[in-house]
């Protein structure tokens, strides 16, 4: 099963996210965590690579594919082919929120080279944690390029679109709750997409 955090940067996806491999772990599920970029030597040097640099939206979005075909290739198909779960911190929704409604770029582009990375894979489940763009800011304590207000309210207005064309696949959780009350709601969505898989 392949289960994706997506939000803009502040909603506490990533905290979720680490909680979801515990969780899953004391229920006796063989649980990895991965993020994007890395996972992968070629994938951290991308992350690294993009904090410091601004290159231009295409190649931006070259080298999240880029990353993205790595990891998928060398970790998250082999792990779902030995029955894991994969968590994953982000995938390409937030490629397509960023790079499409945030940057600009041809939303047809995007979603062509996000399938051709991720080999056709598609989370079981999506879960958005969403946040009022200018109250994810205020919990940001290290800023970065990706964090102006008015890019992030495209990228949440991109996420949400998202979500409203494939509502079967995404769980939207408000995130401005506590990080206790926001888990209870992770793992309600888990399990009714668990039972429903059960059931097909």
């Amino acid at each position: 099963m392949l289960i994706s955090f997506e939000g803009i940067d502040g909603a506490g996806k990533s905290t979720q996210a680490r909680k979801l491999k515990e969780y899953l772990e004391e229920r006796g599920l063989d649980a990895v965590l991965l993020r994007e970029p890395g996972g992968t030597s070629l994938g951290e040097a991308v992350r690294d690579l993009l904090l410091r640099e601004e290159p231009l939206p295409l190649t931006e979005l070259l080298l999240f594919e880029a990353a993205r075909s790595e990891l998928v290739g060398r970790l998250i198909r082999p792990l779902l082919d030995e029955g894991k779960v994969v968590i994953l911190d982000r995938f390409t929704d937030s490629t397509l929120a960023y790079q499409s409604y945030g940057r600009g770029l041809d939303a047809n582009l995007v979603e062509e080279l996000n399938r051709t990375a991720a080999q056709g894979l598609v989370p079981k489940l999506t879960i958005l944690i969403d946040l009022e763009p200018h109250i994810a800011l205020s919990r940001k304590r290290d800023k970065n390029r990706f964090e102006n207000a008015d890019f992030i309210r495209k990228v949440r207005e991109g996420f949400l679109e998202i979500a409203r064309k494939e509502m079967e696949r995404f769980y939207i959780i408000d995130g401005n709750r506590p990080p206790s009350a926001v888990f209870e709601e992770v793992k309600k969505a888990v399990e009714e997409k668990l039972w429903e898989l059960r059931k097909l």
